[in-house]
């Protein structure tokens, strides 16, 4: 294992985590307020074989924090993965994106096709997400109306989401709503990542999911010229199912795996069957 941090070109410094030997690599793009733990199974699953690179956007554990002169968009996070890999020396990587992780990964692509050897969209969409959480029609709204008051009010807000998260009433809440699978979902890693929200901040959370609301790369899948794996959850309220199925739709090389039962955290309830897609995606090189 190798660990370090790559210097950006605004002047950030990116954690990144290298575990195992052999390419081409994977490398783990996260979701919104997520560090590296929800890819210890793909990690456990693969680095016996290939290099496995785990990394933090920036202001994400153990990442520098952007202030008012840094930008932490999409753009800029898919900007920050290319020096992640220029720093590990990765030529054409697999790209692994989890939820805002698929949109970063395809932004990537848009940036350096060349330079991408696969790409695996676990639980994610291209862009404008804050549309179609849960298929509720007025989903926009509602994000809006949050991003305002986390914006109007950021210590309260950032207050009252730290107290409520770090209660046994999250974990209950996640089940009784179904934003996890009950039956599946570890409660540690669920634990791992609400520690980590916490760490994040609330206000600096919604800001990012403000600027991944307005971002699509839909132009380019067409263009998409290497083999790719989408991975659908069939409860996943974050990102519908029937986005999968689009973004299947319109990738030249792709297959659509579906993860029965599994919920936006799928990546943590059904690892087994997420290394196994990832390993045909590697078969298919």
């Amino acid at each position: 294992m190798q660990q370090g941090f790559a210097t950006t070109d605004d002047g950030l410094e990116i954690f990144y985590r290298c575990i195992g030997e052999g390419d081409p690599a994977i490398v783990c793009c996260n979701g919104i307020g997520v560090s590296t733990h929800f890819w210890e199974y793909v990690v456990r699953g693969h680095s016996p074989n290939r290099r496995v690179v785990v990394w933090d956007y920036r202001g994400h554990g153990r990442s520098a924090g952007p202030d008012e002169h840094h930008d932490f968009d999409v753009r800029r996070h898919a900007l920050d993965l290319g020096f992640v890999c220029d720093a590990l020396g990765l030529e054409a990587p697999v790209l692994a994106g989890h939820s805002m992780g698929s949109q970063v990964i395809l932004e990537r692509y848009r940036h350096a096709p060349d330079r991408v050897g696969g790409l695996v969209s676990v639980l994610g969409t291209y862009g404008h997400p804050l549309d179609t959480f849960s298929d509720l029609p007025f989903s926009r709204q509602l994000f809006d109306l949050i991003i305002a008051v986390s914006q109007g009010l950021p210590r309260t807000f950032d207050t009252f989401g730290k107290l409520l998260v770090s209660t046994p009433i999250a974990h209950r809440a996640a089940r009784k709503l179904k934003l996890v699978d009950p039956d599946r979902c570890n409660e540690e890693d669920l634990s791992q990542y609400l520690r980590h929200l916490v760490d994040v901040g609330f206000p600096f959370f919604f800001k990012m999911a403000e600027v991944l609301g307005e971002h699509s790369r839909l132009d380019i899948l067409t263009q998409v010229q290497v083999p790719t794996v989408v991975i659908a959850g069939e409860f996943d309220a974050f990102t519908p199912p029937h986005l999968a199925e689009k973004l299947h739709a319109a990738l030249p090389d792709s297959e659509l795996v579906w993860l029965q039962g599994a919920s936006h955290a799928g990546i943590i309830e059904q690892p087994g069957l997420i290394n196994e897609a990832i390993d045909d995606l590697l078969a298919r090189l």
